[in-house]
Parts: C-alpha cells; structure tokens; sequence
C-alpha cells in the first residue's frame, strides 16, 4: 500500500514542479513556488548518501528554496541529515478512507475556460496571490492529467489525482471568509463518491501535523496509515 500511495503522491506532484532522480532519492523543485513545503522537497529516499544530501541543498540553494527532506521512518537518513545541520520541521500524516457517505454533494469540474476560478480560490485559501500566474499556467499544462474542482459555493477547491487504484485528493483549501461552513467536507464527500463509482479501493489525503487538521480529518473517518517527518536546515 505505501508504495501505492508514494507513487501517487510523486506523479502528482511532477505536474506542480520539476522532478530530478537523484543517487536514491528524487528532489523536486519549482522556482516559482519557492519555500513551499509540498512542492520542493526531496523524498523517497533509499540510502544515505551524504554526496546526494549535499548535491540537494545545493539545488535548494541555488532556487533560492528552503531545503526540505522527507524521512519515511528511515533513522540512519535522519541520523545523517542532523550531522548536516538539518532539524525535525515537521510530519506529514498520510490518511485513507473507503466508506461512502450517503449523500452525494455536487462539484464544478474545472475546464480551460475556468482555470483562474480555481486559482483565485487556491491562492486565496493558501495565501498566495503572487502566485496566481504560476498556477494558471500549472493549470493549463496538466488539465489532462488530473482534475481540478471547486464546490457550489466558490468557496473551496481540491485537485483529484488516479494512479494505482487510489485517488488522491491534493490542493483542499477553503477561503478564509467562508470556513467552517461544511464546503471542504462536501468536496471530500464527492471525491468519495468517485472512488466508490470509478471503482478503486480508496481515498488517500495527506496532511501536515502544524496545520492541526488530524481531528478534523478523523472525526470525518479517516485512517492514518503512515507518516513521514520532514526536516530542514
């Protein structure tokens, strides 16, 4: 399953920023989402290498990109990245769900003619604006390969992303105005109801521990299936 889910969580990722495999790791990165803790990363790490470690702060440095590497339960590479100068940051909690709730909520399926109707409500959820024209051409480029939506309200968005019989759900965030409302619930309900009509076994979602989203994402039934700490210079 973890592997599964890693890849899902990897292919999607390359639609938001460039992919380099490294020595036995890959590193992503995008200038233009510079310092973001998602998109420039170096992860599924196998080995400890410390030419790798420092081939990849050079990159982050050279993006002007604060370094972030993923540990996925692997000691020796945390070992090696505090001899380094690297810190624990934070952890990403991986989390799936199957059940189906009873209701099927509806959801505006972004289409070229739309993209900035996502974007504004994405960058207004992150607080990200001097990024709307990054994403618009992220949009533009990767419509084909994943799908983007929006509730009724305008007031969330998620991107859906199939691989490996799983759908990842990337990218929920609701405007500050309009939280607490049920909008980012109702678009996880719909991408429920997809799993269940496509077929696949289940919907996975990630989360950061300092976003303090867990219960909130418990309390709607998902399972954590594994975590990876983050850690950064």
């Amino acid at each position: 399953m973890m592997q599964k889910t890693e890849s899902n969580d990897s292919d999607f990722t390359a639609l938001w920023s460039n992919p380099t495999e490294l020595e036995c790791g890959t590193l992503f990165l995008n200038l233009k989402l510079a310092d973001d803790i998602f998109f420039n990363k170096l992860t599924n790490v196998t080995c400890t290498s410390e030419k790798m470690i420092t081939e990849s702060i050079e990159q982050f440095q050279k993006n002007h990109s604060r370094p972030y590497v993923y540990s996925l339960n692997y000691l020796e590479l945390e070992d090696l990245l505090k001899s380094k100068g690297f810190v624990y940051f934070d952890t990403q909690h991986v989390l799936k769900k199957r059940t189906i709730p009873p209701k099927r909520p509806s959801a505006i399926k972004i289409t070229l003619d739309t993209i900035s109707l996502w974007t504004g409500i994405f960058c207004e959820a992150y607080d990200c604006k001097e990024w709307t024209d990054s994403v618009d051409s992220i949009l533009k480029n990767s419509l084909s390969l994943a799908e983007y939506y929006v509730d009724q309200s305008h007031s969330s968005c998620m991107v859906l992303y199939e691989k490996n019989s799983i759908l990842g759900l990337y990218c929920l965030g609701t405007i500050p105005s309009r939280r607490k409302q049920g909008s980012a619930s109702s678009m996880i309900d719909f991408a429920l109801h997809e799993v269940h009509s496509r077929g696949l076994e289940f919907l996975m979602l990630e989360t950061y521990e300092r976003d303090n989203l867990s219960k909130f994402y418990s309390n709607l039934g998902f399972e954590n299936i594994y975590s990876k700490k983050i850690f950064t210079i």
